[in-house]
């Protein structure tokens, strides 16, 4: 089973631990920050800002599944995207990975 390890980020920032050292993630964590980056690379995350038609809003969900179910560590079909109907402009993706379980992002 091939180990995925990277950096951390949060909030677009590199975290460090208590003596100014980056931290780890390893797994389920750093694919899920992978896909997250791609997501926001691609150009499809900015796409959602503003945006109020159902049709388009649909369009773009379908395209960041696509990209996401597209990633060989990703079960092909097992990624959702859905509204946090608590937190407006929200969205969380989840996904099954092959050999880590199953991952969710926030968007």
């Amino acid at each position: 089973m091939q180990r995925y390890d990277d950096f951390l980020i949060e909030n677009g920032d590199l975290v460090l631990d208590a003596i100014g050292e980056p931290v780890l993630c390893r797994d389920r964590v750093s694919i899920g920050q992978d896909i997250k980056h791609r997501i926001i690379e691609s150009g499809l995350a900015l796409q959602f800002i503003d945006e109020r038609d159902a049709n388009t809003v649909a369009q773009i969900k379908n395209k960041i599944i696509m990209l996401v179910n597209n990633d060989t560590r990703i079960w092909p079909g097992t990624a959702r995207l859905l509204n946090d109907e608590r937190t407006p402009g929200v969205y969380w993706l989840t996904a099954t990975t092959r050999d880590y379980g199953t991952l969710e992002v926030a968007l």
